[in-house]
């Protein structure tokens, strides 16, 4: 078995663990499919006992995201090159397949490289409100910049550099053995505004070795095994990750560049938990800067689906009381108002108050409200919607969300 992997809730390292060996296993393929299927009971009985499952949608959600890690575990897994085709492409994370609370508004693009190369990174930046590039040496951050620091043309085309040495004009640094290439589109406008278009080829000399590759049996039996772990410590993590924030409340803004998260991001995590006719009310003054929004999650972390509810609010989308304040509805019944998240069902779960590239992260204020007192609680001139209006609104995000993924 060897020492546990402090990794294994990631799913880089069911790669990794074919790649260069950790992850245990020797090969021993019915072994692996054994542990494969205690690590899957194990996480199973995990869902089933935690206290955060307290009702029927909590409990299915939970058996549900096992299925989710399974999915995202073995694309991971089957995906797997020593040599891989460069180009980068969407990850395996989307309005599905979900994990760890990523952002309603965003597409996340990967590349994988190898160490020592040097690549060229070309395309045009497209129309999205954000667009960063983040170089990586496992979930350690390398380099991190946004698009929009580079030199770009008129018409939004550009190129960049990603090597270990410097070179002159657009370059980032690349470090470690196994290295991959992060983009992160934020979107204000669902509708309107539109993804980058990249791709990446190898320049120079080659200078790394190709082949990293063991024999197929052995492999895969490492894989398995990670597979099994990733899919019983991320939901761990996760779990316990979520048991840190204040019950209706929140945290001060973390640094979470240590999990991958790119430094400029100053997330404020908070945790509610509702009886079914209880509101959570949010205010907090909006920061100033490039980006931020709200997103509910499960107390799984996943995000509540985006195009199914209104779980999630950005800049564009929120609607700003007459004080300047921005005041938002936590709950699970509509109470009208036009700033309300949906928590679908779930009796707990996490807020996040993302905060990108903005001059402050501020820590909202929240108190327990009835859904029937909410408007009572609200200024007079809040925005409200009717029944209609609030269909109208998820059918479009609906729509926008597919038209993302399609």
């Amino acid at each position: 078995m060897g020492e546990p992997n402090p990794m294994a809730w990631l799913p880089f390292s069911i790669a990794e663990a074919a790649l260069s060996g950790n992850g245990g296993g020797v090969g021993d393929l019915p072994d692996a499919w054994a542990y494969l299927l205690d690590r899957l009971t194990a996480a199973g009985e995990l869902v089933a006992s935690s206290e955060v499952n307290r009702n029927s949608v909590d409990y299915a959600s939970g058996m549900r995201h096992l299925m989710v890690l399974l999915a995202v575990g073995i694309d991971e897994a089957l995906r797997v090159d020593p040599d891989p085709v460069l180009a980068v492409t969407r990850t395996s994370t989307d309005d599905i397949l979900t994990w760890g609370m990523e952002c309603p508004d965003c597409i996340y693009l990967r590349a994988t490289l190898r160490g020592g190369e040097t690549y060229r990174l070309f395309g045009n930046r497209g129309t999205a409100r954000y667009v960063g590039l983040q170089t990586m040496n496992g979930i350690a951050s390398t380099a991190n910049t946004l698009v929009d620091e580079l030199e770009v043309d008129a018409d939004g085309d550009f190129e960049v550099v990603l090597s270990a040495d410097e070179h002159e004009g657009n370059w980032m640094r690349v470090e470690g053995d196994h290295p991959t290439l992060v983009v992160r589109h934020f979107f204000y406008d669902w509708d309107a505004e539109q993804p980058s278009v990249l791709q990446i080829e190898r320049i120079g000399d080659e200078t790394a070795p190709k082949n990293r590759s063991v024999a197929a049996d052995v492999a895969v039996s490492r894989q398995i095994r990670a597979l099994g772990e990733f899919v019983h410590d991320n939901l761990k993590f996760f779990l316990d990750f979520n048991a840190g924030p204040p019950v209706n409340g929140f945290m001060p803004p973390i640094d979470r560049s240590a999990m991958g998260a790119a430094a400029e991001n100053r997330p404020v995590i908070g945790r509610y938990e509702l009886q079914p006719d209880e509101a959570l009310i949010l205010e907090v003054e909006p920061p100033e800067g490039v980006y931020w929004s709200y997103s509910l999650g499960n107390q799984w972390w996943e995000t509540i689906h985006y195009g199914r509810h209104q779980s999630s609010l950005n800049a564009h989308q929120a609607k700003i009381d007459a004080d300047g304040v921005l005041r938002v509805v936590v709950s699970s019944r509509d109470p009208g108002v036009a700033n309300w998240l949906d928590t679908a069902g779930h009796s707990n779960g996490a807020m996040i108050l993302r905060c990108v590239r903005t001059e402050t992260a501020p820590t909202p204020s929240a108190r327990v409200v009835k859904v029937a007192d909410v408007s009572a609680e609200l200024p007079a001139d809040t925005a409200m919607v009717s029944p209609a209006e609030r269909a109208a609104i998820i059918e479009a995000r609906r729509r926008a969300v597919h038209e993302r993924f399609s």
